[in-house]
């Protein structure tokens, strides 16, 4: 084999790795991966055998490219083989016919799949079944299909005795991810600015779905050719006005150097073959989105399950007309065709024929727009009803049209943007008497006071429907925030006695992992169109029920539950964690401070002025606890200087420790901080003599409650603080009717964290607190006391005493 021959034949192989790889199979070795390259199935003697006498030259074993296998039963499930040339498909296909013939007659049951040219050229693929004792192409609307299927492809087509005709399928998100970063790569190589690099990939997708793939990939003639067929889809679709918002300087040599492997990249994806089943630009667009920097064009999109679930919440049919007036790349519109579709049940061109008026979205943003343009143009429709317009002046604007509105604006951070309630009051006007609109709000929308007038307004036009809080997950990576879903029926005032469906999904199907969202089992998606219908009541889930004080937060309605076990211990262990670290930090200081107050300079007293609105009945935290704001003395702590007592405040962390200072109204411990502004609700226990500021609440357990008890609650407090924010504070009626999980193996368990933490926190205390110098050290010729007893003691005499007392004896005992 000459030299040149060979480099090609690698080349093959390359590309059938990346095929591969674009429809998430591991090319590595079983059992950590699912490829087997060319002899190394010898290593298994069921392999060996069925290919022993298949080669292509004569007698002996057959060395087919790779074959694909189920990693632990290494039962084969593909067999490739490659050729150089593209126009040697035919070669290829003969010879993998050889090989799955083999394993046929060996009883097992593969797809044969030949490919044909190599990974930086144009290249030819045939995926063949064997069937009443041929093999057939698999096809995708009758033509041969252009990628390897997929895991869940795979397992359909050997399962089943028909022809099958497949549709493409979106490649997994770490594949898109990967992809998405290496093109990113390619894009910052090439000097192009975020800001540029979305209009590029727009551009080169469209390109290339338009032309399937016939776009010359030389560095002379890419760059012309991508724009060329990019400006064409625009013109066809009757967008003229779009047709120069996604395009790629011709002028960039290197753009032009690195366009040839960002097509390679976006063919491997199947970006040729797109079909109205899929927001494949929307999913692959965002997931490089993620890679220009989060931010780079003003938007966040809406996650495709979101979409969809709006669209359900709604109702959505193919009578409707779908109105978005911030349609970023279109994700509502397809939610809503794919919905029109799936409730027609017609086939996908009919329905774009029925719909291609009911569909209308705007978006003043050029590259957006023209992406959902793009993103709408890939499904069939080419008289699309997105308008690059501005919907609060567009003299055309769809006054009384619609009967959907659906929306994600765009959040404000500047005093010059548009706030969301104007997005929300525009797109009311859009939509018919007793038209549904759902949006996604922040969620500071629901209860700030300076949004209290347009929420009172709003509802003495239109209905609130239903308010469901979102996970704060799920704008990341590309933003942290707070939201919910609101939706309003238009046209008929809110009745006092109507019922407000409010929801919390704490679960949406995915979690955050190593920058990305990840699938988790539990999701609640499902449940919560069912409740939604029934206007369900599920505590600590959702709750129908009538609005009060003009408070849109689900957390004001939503019945709290008691935890589940691994709620419960997770949230327990960990606060003794937290505690049990707080104490080993500040051992030396807490030394001291115990020491003081075992010589009286530091006198813990009582918190006696009780401000607390308690509920009674069952297991509450109004039940066992006093609860009572902190002191106002220490509502401004920059008089303070150092000293002996500890100061808890509204911070997240360290226990709440703000530090140690010199004061003298120290509180009488056990009780729980809780931060009511600031790390709201995220509550400790003080075990410790303390003075805690304004900001927190504190909850003093009544005569008769067990000491675990406080853990208990603080567990609990911390479990529930999903409900409160800087607009809706945490008070002592809101947290009362919070039930507790008094069951005595759970108490006898955190009695037994607890002891095992305290006893590493005593250690520390004795080793530290002996050997350590106290902190802070008194300023010099300061004589200012640091108790308020009569016994005289300056806390310069109290630092004298404390250092002979450590130079005389042992540390105190763990019973002190």
């Amino acid at each position: 084999m000459s030299a040149n021959a060979r480099v090609a034949e690698v080349r093959s192989e390359r590309l059938i790795e990346e095929l591969l790889i674009a429809q998430g199979w591991d090319i590595k070795h079983p059992p950590s991966g699912d490829v087997l390259a060319q002899q190394e199935y010898k290593d298994f003697p069921s392999l060996r055998e069925a290919l022993a006498n298949c080669s292509k030259s004569g007698p002996g074993a057959g060395i087919p490219e790779y074959v694909l296998v189920e990693r632990r039963s290494i039962e084969p499930l593909a067999v490739f083989e490659a050729k150089a040339r593209a126009k040697d498909i035919d070669l290829a296909v003969a010879d993998v016919e050889r090989y799955g013939s083999a394993f046929f007659d060996a009883g097992f049951r593969p797809l044969a799949v030949a490919v044909a040219g190599t990974a930086d050229d144009r290249f030819e693929i045939r995926v063949l079944k064997r069937r009443n004792g041929t093999w057939e192409s698999i096809t995708y609307e009758g033509e041969p299909i252009t990628w390897v299927p997929n895991r869940e492809q795979m397992a359909r087509i050997r399962g089943s005795a028909r022809a099958i005709d497949l549709r493409p399928a979106v490649p997994p998100a770490e594949v898109l991810r990967a992809r998405a970063s290496e093109i990113n790569g390619l894009l910052r190589e090439s000097g192009l600015k975020d800001d540029f690099r979305p209009a590029a990939i727009g551009a080169i997708m469209l390109a290339l779905w338009k032309t399937k793939g016939q776009i010359r990939r030389e560095a002379a003639y890419i760059l012309p050719d991508i724009n060329k067929a990019c400006q064409q889809a625009f013109w066809d679709a009757g967008k003229p006005d779009l047709a120069q918002s996604l395009r790629v300087d011709e002028a960039n040599e290197k753009l032009a150097a690195r366009a040839r492997r960002i097509c390679e990249i976006l063919e491997r994806l199947n970006i040729t073959t797109l079909t109205a089943e899929h927001d494949y630009i929307g999913a692959l667009y965002e997931e490089f989105f993620r890679y220009t920097g989060g931010n780079t064009i003003g938007q966040y999109f809406t996650p495709r399950h979101i979409t969809k679930l709006m669209t359900d919440l709604c109702s959505v049919d193919r009578k409707d007309k779908v109105i978005d007036i911030a349609c970023g790349t279109g994700g509502y519109l397809i939610a809503a065709m794919h919905r029109m579709q799936q409730q027609a049940k017609l086939p996908h061109e009919q329905i774009v024929s029925i719909v291609k008026d009911q569909l209308i979205g705007f978006d003043d943003e050029p590259v957006t727009a023209a992406l959902c343009v793009a993103n709408m143009i890939l499904r069939g429709d080419g008289s699309t009803g997105v308008r690059r317009a501005d919907a609060f002046d567009d003299t055309d604007f769809p006054f009384d049209t619609g009967n959907v509105g659906l929306m994600n604006p765009p959040f404000p951070h500047k005093k010059t943007d548009v706030p969301t309630e104007r997005f929300i009051n525009r797109l009311l006007q859009a939509l018919v008497r007793r038209g549904l609109a759902a949006t996604i709000v922040p969620s500071s929308l629901l209860v700030k006071n300076d949004k209290a007038r347009w929420r009172k307004e709003l509802l003495e036009q239109n209905s609130l429907v239903a308010v469901i809080s979102l996970s704060n997950e799920l704008f990341q990576p590309y933003a942290s925030t707070n939201t919910a879903i609101v939706m309003f029926e238009r046209g008929i005032p809110h009745a006092a006695g109507r019922s407000v469906f409010f929801c919390r999904i704490e679960n949406d199907g995915l979690r955050l992992k190593k920058g990305a969202r990840v699938p988790i089992p539990g999701s609640q998606m499902d449940t919560v169109l069912m409740e939604f219908r029934r206007h369900g009541n599920v505590p600590g889930f959702c709750k129908a029920a009538m609005l009060e004080d003009n408070d849109w937060a689900p957390g004001a309605y939503i019945e709290a539950r008691p935890m589940s076990d691994d709620e419960f211990r997770e949230e327990v262990a960990s606060l003794i964690r937290g505690k049990a670290a707080f104490v080993v930090r500040h051992a030396a200081s807490l030394d001291l401070l115990e020491r003081a107050v075992k010589q009286g300079v530091v006198k813990p007293r009582p918190y006696s002025k009780v401000k607390a609105q308690a509920r009674r009945g069952g297991k509450t935290i109004g039940d066992l606890f006093d609860v009572h704001y902190g002191q106002k003395t220490l509502h401004s702590k920059e008089h303070l200087e150092p000293g002996l007592s500890l100061i808890i405040s509204s911070s997240g962390v360290d226990n709440g420790c703000y530090g140690f200072y010199d004061f003298a109204d120290v509180i009488a411990p056990p009780f729980i901080t809780v931060p009511s502004t600031g790390s709201i609700g995220e509550a400790a226990v003080q075990e410790f003599p303390c003075g805690a500021t304004d900001d927190c609440l504190l909850l003093f357990p009544k005569p008769g409650t067990p000491f675990e008890a406080l853990y208990v609650a603080a567990a609990t407090l911390r479990h529930e603080r999903w409900r409160f924010n800087y607009g809706r504070k945490m008070t002592p009626a809101r947290i009362a009717s919070f039930p507790l999980r008094l069951d005595k193996p759970l108490l006898d368990w955190v009695r037994d964290q607890w002891e095992k933490a305290d006893m590493v926190g005593r250690l520390a205390i004795k080793t530290l607190g002996s050997d350590a110098e106290p902190e802070p050290a008194p300023e010099a010729g300061q004589e200012k006391g640091a108790g308020t007893g009569d016994e005289g003691m300056t806390r310069k005499d109290f630092y004298g005493v404390l250092r002979r007392i450590k130079k005389s004896s042992e540390p105190p005992s763990e019973s002190d």
